[in-house]
């Protein structure tokens, strides 16, 4: 029987050890030097202006919503965001008192569904006279959900992109990087995902007014986390300048510690993606299309997983996954499923758009794939899935 984890560690004995030297002669652990040169090899890797490293993937997304709100001339915005995703896609958007319209997404990519996009901005306009400010657009499970006629309704409908990347590290659209479309964008380097500092997070920018807010947001507030030439335009303050709080600010920082291992992980990130799509390609091209949806999007993807979604029942859908399990292959569910379905969206108010999913949700999991992960078990796990007859056990 096979150990088939969703998650592997991506670690090396060398970085162990370099992580050991630093603790034992280091003077500073917390945000210095390290986190700097971090932020500075990022924004050389994603081709962007300037980077800010923090906490966490959740922590980033919040960020990036309180240097809108910030930025913004009102108080409140309506904000779209994909119906299938993470919870704390939305959950920075409800806590800043913003509006928020979920909508539908595709199967199997799990890209915003076009179709849907449309109806609700003509729906929004139609019953209160206003289009969305926002669309926070989450590339999902590796896959590049960017395309020219989103960027068109973008533009048409004077929206401004921000990009969730946390899951889709080195992803592409049209050979340029996701994450550089939007006037923000969000990275994720928690233990399990493409690359790791253990817990932390990236968000990324061209925008220097952005920029500003997220160095300020990230740290309290504080006026001395901005850049020198930065601080100039502020000096006259009746405050302490070592102490003068700009904006509500948090402390989501992270450390000089995690901060050295996300240098050594970057340096192996292009090999490991290289992995992954391979394994994908294998994959994507091997499963039953009548069993399974195998309409993926090849092209352009980094494969955090190998997503499945039956065209079956929910209950022949848990019963493939129990088989699996029993064959020592571990699965979840496909992010959060249908965020529709959870509580703590009950009470946001708003029009209703989850076809595709709502059967993501009944009869979609995901298998990890990983640097460990070869050729071999992926054409022996696309075996087993082909040769899973519905009402098997």
């Amino acid at each position: 029987m096979k150990s088939w984890k969703l998650m592997n560690n991506a670690i090396t004995p060398a970085q162990r050890q370099r992580l050991s030297d630093f603790v034992l002669t280091a003077d500073r652990f917390s945000q210095g030097d390290e986190v700097r040169r971090f932020e500075e090899q990022w924004s050389e890797w994603q081709g962007c202006k300037y980077s800010v490293f923090c906490n966490s993937g959740s922590s980033a997304n919040f960020m990036i919503v309180q240097a809108m709100k910030e930025l913004s001339q009102k108080s409140n915005h309506l904000w779209l965001a994909p119906a299938t995703t993470w919870a704390t896609t939305v959950s920075p958007i409800m806590m800043a008192g913003q509006e928020l319209q979920l909508c539908d997404v595709t199967i199997p990519n799990m890209n915003l569904c076009l179709d849907t996009l449309k109806d609700i901005l003509f729906q929004h306009r139609k019953t209160f006279g206003h289009r969305p400010k926002y669309l926070f657009l989450a590339h999902l499970l590796g896959f590049n959900s960017m395309s020219d006629e989103l960027l068109n309704i973008c533009e048409e409908s004077n929206i401004i992109l921000l990009e969730d990347c946390c899951e889709s590290h080195g992803a592409t659209f049209k050979g340029k990087k996701i994450g550089n479309f939007g006037k923000a964008s969000s990275f994720s380097f928690y233990y399990g995902h493409h690359m790791t500092t253990i817990e932390g997070g990236m968000v990324c920018t061209d925008d220097e007014e952005v920029y500003e807010k997220l160095l300020l947001i990230r740290s309290h507030g504080l006026l001395r986390e901005l850049p020198p030439y930065m601080q100039v335009k502020y000096k006259d303050q009746k405050v302490d300048e070592n102490f003068t709080f700009m904006v509500p600010g948090y402390n989501m920082r992270s450390t000089d510690f995690n901060a050295v291992l996300g240098q050594m992980q970057l340096k192996q990130l292009d090999k490991h993606n290289e992995i992954r799509r391979n394994n994908f390609d294998v994959f994507a091209n091997g499963l039953n299309k009548d069993k399974f949806y195998t309409d993926f999007t090849v092209e352009g993807n980094s494969s955090f997983c190998f997503p499945v979604v039956t065209k079956s029942s929910r209950e022949d859908t848990l019963a493939l996954r129990k088989y699996l399990e029993s064959q020592g292959v571990e699965t979840r569910p496909i992010i959060a499923g249908n965020l529709y379905e959870h509580p703590f969206m009950k009470r946001v108010n708003q029009y209703r758009h989850d076809k595709n999913a709502k059967v993501i949700h009944q009869n979609g999991f995901y298998i990890g794939n990983n640097h460990a992960v070869d050729i071999g078990d992926v054409t022996w796990l696309v075996e087993r899935l082909n040769a899973w007859e519905r009402g098997e056990q």
